[in-house]
């Protein structure tokens, strides 16, 4: 698993190794070399303004700590190395003996803000340390909108500045980076916070083979993180990017038979939103090679849609299913919120998506029903929904995590949060919950909650058709899976274009396989 940290973790594990140094800076150039090493990787990346630019110089923009030091020693290595580099002393000094390693290796040093940006083709954000926290100022903000308006790739050194290393949170103006390299531990804002782009661990150590790593514990992490699609770009070996850890196996054991895998039953759709029946069975059918029910009025789309699916029209006549979905399109009527009390009431774990979520911020008497419930339920709200069940508990806004772990625990449920950065809490389980970042925003089109909300139903029958309803049923399978089917989906053979929902479920058998390729593992797995 890989786990992330808060600031003040990664201070304590950094504070002995600092204390060791046998030399100035030794700590501080080791992690500067990491800068060098990825700020060379992606200085081989095209340059979509080639033809424009005369010089195709490199930036730096430089603080008063540490951050900025790496990014001077690292800017020495790039000088060294041929590069054309200029710091900008955004706040009139910096890290002294930095300063002087980069004006040694012939690296030309800014005092007034940089002018000719476009002649920019790469830059590295040295701006604020590992504690920055609140915006950047306006005039700081200005030249790095400039450096994005001319297509310079950006490096961030730690976190991108502007950004808050703990909770994710951007000020108004902030760095978006198109990598970001961090040293000894993951923080828990390059999770949280896509404009850390792609995401690069190093781990600098001293002469003596001391490095951070060694000082953090798992079992003091604040989170752990996952990359659902890591990117195609080549690194060095001493640069590890983030990636998915938990990569699944749907392979039927050798004695499954269709129920079980794991069935699980469907109440979605409406006549007002037949197609989210589809959409959630489609996700669902796609995800599991057992059997999948379906009850409500759509029953003859359903079916005609996908021939898999067992139908009916009421939730009474559905027997033997391991878990189930129930929310997308139904509708808040007193007939769904029946519905929905009556399935509260089952044994059996329950996901509650969109008009299902509704019904839980507006009813008192339903949220009790789900805190007292003694399988697993989960709630996939997006951050709209979410506010809503906040609000309906009482719970103070705060950082994105914090409060999905607030909600958790007072549902007494786990709580996916949806969004380019994925959030689950589990009000049962001691970890303190998993970020994803799905690494591209191609789900982001209607009806894709609906699928998602259908394999990650398939996914909770499964495990508690192996393990038995009490057993933890959710990790970050379903959502990694969800992430990738919606890049494949959206491929075409001249590059990335929006995709459908449907698209996105037709897309899953292809996601599972590929996410073994991600891992390492073959698509066939060996384990019975």
């Amino acid at each position: 698993m890989v786990y992330a940290y808060t600031a003040e973790q990664i201070r304590a594990a950094e504070k002995p190794l600092l204390d060791a140094q046998s030399s100035t800076d030794e700590l501080m150039k080791s992690a500067a070399h990491a800068v060098f090493e990825a700020a060379e990787a992606m200085l081989a990346w095209p340059d979509p303004l080639a033809d424009l630019r005369q010089n195709r110089k490199t930036l730096l923009l430089v603080g008063k700590g540490g951050n900025g030091g790496d990014a001077l020693y690292a800017g020495a290595e790039l000088a060294l190395a041929g590069h054309t580099v200029d710091a900008w002393l955004a706040w009139g000094s910096a890290h002294e003996p930095a300063l002087e390693a980069f004006r040694n290796a012939g690296g030309n040093v800014l005092t007034d803000v940089p002018e000719d940006l476009p002649e920019y083709r790469f830059a590295i954000d040295g701006l604020t340390g590992l504690g920055g926290a609140g915006g950047l100022d306006e005039q700081t903000g200005q030249v790095i909108q400039g450096l994005a308006d001319w297509y310079a790739h950006v490096l961030a050194v730690d976190v991108p500045s502007g950004i808050d290393a703990d909770t994710g949170e951007t000020g108004e103006f902030h760095v978006t980076a198109d990598a970001t390299v961090t040293f000894g531990g993951w923080r828990v804002a390059h999770g949280l916070a896509p404009e850390c782009g792609i995401q690069l661990l190093a781990d600098p150590h001293l002469a003596d083979g001391q490095s951070i790593s060694d000082n953090l514990s798992p079992f003091d992490a604040a989170a752990m993180l996952h990359r659902a699609v890591p990117g195609d770009h080549q690194w060095p070996d001493s640069l590890t990017p983030l990636t998915a850890t938990n990569v699944p196996s749907m392979e039927p054991r050798f004695h499954d038979d269709k129920y079980s895998g794991g069935v699980v039953g469907i109440r979605a759709g409406s006549d007002t939103f037949p197609g989210a029946a589809i959409l959630t069975a489609a996700g669902a059918v796609h995800a599991s090679p057992s059997m999948v029910r379906y009850a409500g009025p759509q029953a003859d789309e359903v079916v005609r849609a996908l021939p898999e699916v067992v139908v009916t029209r009421k939730l009474e006549d559905v027997v033997r299913v391991q878990a189930w979905v129930f929310g997308p399109g139904t509708g808040t009527d007193s007939t769904a919120r029946s519905e929905l009390a009556y399935l509260l009431g089952r044994e059996e774990p329950l996901l509650i998506d969109a008009d299902g979520l509704t019904l839980i911020s507006l009813d008192p008497e339903l949220r009790e029903l789900l805190r007292g419930r003694a399988a697993q339920t989960v709630l996939t709200p997006h951050d709209g929904e979410f506010v809503r069940l906040r609000n309906a508990e009482g719970i103070s806004p705060a950082d994105r995590l914090a409060e999905t772990r607030a909600l958790a625990e007072s549902l007494n449920c786990i709580v996916l949060r949806k969004g380019r950065s994925t959030i689950i809490s589990n009000s049962r389980h001691e970890s303190e919950g998993s970020v994803i970042d799905a690494g591209t925003s191609w789900a982001a089109t209607p009806g894709s909650g609906d699928v998602l909300s259908g394999i990650t139903g398939a996914h909770l029958a499964g495990a508690a058709a192996r393990w038995g309803n009490d057993a933890f049923l959710l990790d970050t399978q379903p959502v990694v899976i969800h992430a990738v089917a919606s890049a494949l989906a959206a491929q075409t053979e001249f590059g990335m274009a929006p995709a459908r929902a449907l698209a996105i479920a037709q897309a899953v058998p292809a996601a599972t396989a590929k996410l073994h390729q991600f891992s390492g593992l073959p698509a066939a797995s060996t384990q019975r």
